[in-house]
């Protein structure tokens, strides 16, 4: 993470532990859809967001949803 900590969005930040995973898959068009998964906990968030540039940079403009799986939620 030390490479990643230099990057000018991640400057002023501590880090712990990683304890997410994440998958992001493209769709071919510029797209880009997404799930995070907390290790050993239900939680997810699933976001989608389009490949932008901004300020010549190309970045992933996303939002979240949080999301859990289907079996198992009791509190429906």
């Amino acid at each position: 993470m030390s490479d990643l900590a230099n990057h000018p969005i991640l400057q002023g930040l501590d880090f712990g532990r990683e304890i997410y995973s994440i998958e992001i898959h493209g769709n071919g068009r510029g797209e880009y859809v997404g799930i995070v998964r907390e290790d050993d906990g239900p939680c997810r968030i699933v976001f989608r967001g389009p490949l932008v540039t901004e300020g010549g940079r190309r970045l992933i403009r996303a939002r979240g949803t949080m999301a859990w799986p289907k079996e198992g939620r009791e509190d429906r």
